[in-house]
């Protein structure tokens, strides 16, 4: 009788052990100067989750957080993640600042935490349980620089955000470019109403290209801004930035705006032996209704949500840490690129993932793999 009851309870447990409830937090900056970033991520991560708890025995429960774009919102919620949520995996933030922000306190509780951030130095040096989906800024700049000097364009001026996206852009920018002169840099609050001064200490230097380094609004106030002084001059764009939400707000001043960027905004464009190709068509055709303007900030989430669950697939699979095991993968195509993640590199991703664009009659135009 105790043996049919052992048995009986045993079978009960394993049950549920096997089935157990996997907690994802998420800090998204679904209101607040970046909630343009944060609004499209909520919409795709809940999306996902119903698939995947439609389709599966386990389950996924997300509890998401507005950290209202601001980095202290993201530390506070964090802490109620972690300590009374109890969850092992963040997806977020959207911004660097709340990024740096929050890797103290995911560093110590160990929980693995995918940010949806384009800043090199969340991930540089490498932190065990901080990953991200989004390329590095430094293999922004890296393409920009490409496209520079193919194109005989030696002198830029830079202006950046004061924020730690702006700050991780002239990182990068000192660190890469040796071929390139940068002739000026100014900086600026993303609250401010206007950057004409700063833009015209700029122009005086004489400059061949501005390039801008910020993500939202601001970059189409630059845009705008840049225009009245200029109409001619080139203007680059960050990554943050390849997004019709830019186009939107800046119109026709994002007129021959170049950016770096993912090959998901120009997918119709590409050649058919592009491996990453269909997988980008079948995502516009699933989520291009719900997030209405397609959204790179989208593709981010997307690919934050795919990588955790390849990594949780991988640690049963190999009895390892989730942290080993997103180290571990290897070759996975995604919207956003082929990741190829290491204990040396939690991004994954190369020049190979990004392509330059141009805005051209409202739209982006592909013109440089």
């Amino acid at each position: 009788m105790l043996r049919i009851i052992l048995s009986v309870f045993l079978t009960v447990f394993i049950s549920i052990t096997a089935f157990a409830e996997i907690k994802i937090g998420a800090l998204l900056a679904i209101s607040g100067p970046a909630s343009h970033l944060g609004k499209p991520a909520e919409v795709i991560l809940k999306e996902l989750v119903k698939d995947y708890n439609k389709n599966n025995k386990e389950k996924i429960k997300l509890i998401i957080y507005d950290t209202k774009s601001h980095p202290q919102m993201a530390i506070q919620f964090a802490k109620r993640l972690i300590s009374k949520d109890k969850v092992k995996i963040i997806i977020g933030p959207n911004t660097t600042g709340s990024a740096l922000a929050i890797i103290p306190l995911v560093q110590k509780s160990k929980v693995v935490t995918m940010t949806l951030v384009g800043g090199t130095s969340v991930v540089e040096p490498v932190k065990k349980y901080v990953f991200k989906s989004p390329q590095k800024t430094s293999t922004a700049i890296k393409k920009i620089e490409s496209y520079l000097l193919a194109n005989n364009i030696t002198k830029i001026g830079v202006i950046a955000d004061s924020g730690g996206f702006g700050q991780d852009g002239i990182n990068s920018l000192k660190v890469l470019s040796k071929n390139i002169e940068v002739v000026g840099i100014e900086k600026f609050n993303k609250t401010d109403a206007n950057m004409t001064s700063q833009l015209s200490k700029l122009l005086n230097k004489k400059p061949q290209a501005i390039l801008a380094w910020t993500v939202g609004s601001a970059g189409a106030k630059i845009a705008n801004n840049l225009r009245e002084l200029n109409k001619n001059i080139l203007l680059i764009q960050s990554h943050g930035l390849a997004d019709y939400y830019y186009i939107k707000l800046a119109g026709k001043n994002a007129e021959g705006s170049i950016l770096p960027a993912t090959k998901f905004i120009v997918a119709d464009q590409l050649p058919d032996n592009d491996p990453q190709k269909p997988l980008l068509i079948e995502f516009n055709k699933k989520f291009g209704k719900l997030i209405k303007d397609s959204s790179v900030h989208a593709v981010y989430a997307y690919d934050g949500f795919k990588l955790i669950l390849k990594g949780l697939e991988i640690s049963k699979k190999e009895n390892i840490p989730l942290a080993d095991a997103i180290e571990k993968i290897k070759n996975f195509v995604s919207v956003t690129g082929t990741y190829n993640f290491s204990a040396k590199d939690h991004c994954g991703l190369d020049e190979d993932s990004m392509v330059i664009i141009k805005v051209v009659n409202g739209k982006f135009k592909l013109i440089r793999r």
